[in-house]
């Protein structure tokens, strides 16, 4: 009895595992895929490789592409924050707010690279 008895619990959390695994593999298809996050991780590469450029190109210094890089980092961390805290995908509002700070990010970008 005491050996079905375990062969249950085993089973119930086996089961239970595989339940909470399988919605996660799903959350993590659609992060990639949904079109918000594209629009925020395909601003943030162009935005890198504006960093990349004027650090090749002398318009910005080793100092000012390090800083530019620490806080588009900032900005990429912040997004895969809210997408775990989300299920895999960030609201309308989360979008605006990383739009919003990526705008200032792309001024920041512009200034250094034109002083």
């Amino acid at each position: 009895m005491k050996k079905v008895g375990i062969a249950v619990c085993a089973l119930m959390v086996m089961t239970s595992a595989l339940a909470v695994a399988v919605p996660q593999a799903s959350a993590g298809r659609f992060s990639r895929n949904h079109p918000r996050r594209a629009e925020v991780n395909h601003r943030e590469e162009r935005q890198q490789g504006r960093i990349n450029r004027g650090l090749r190109n002398g318009s910005l210094t080793p100092g000012e592409a390090r800083q530019l890089e620490t806080q588009e980092r900032a900005l990429r961390n912040q997004e895969h924050e809210e997408v775990r805290a989300n299920g895999g995908y960030l609201t309308k509002q989360q979008t605006r707010q990383l739009n919003h700070e990526e705008d200032a990010l792309s001024r920041e970008i512009h200034h250094d690279t034109h002083n």
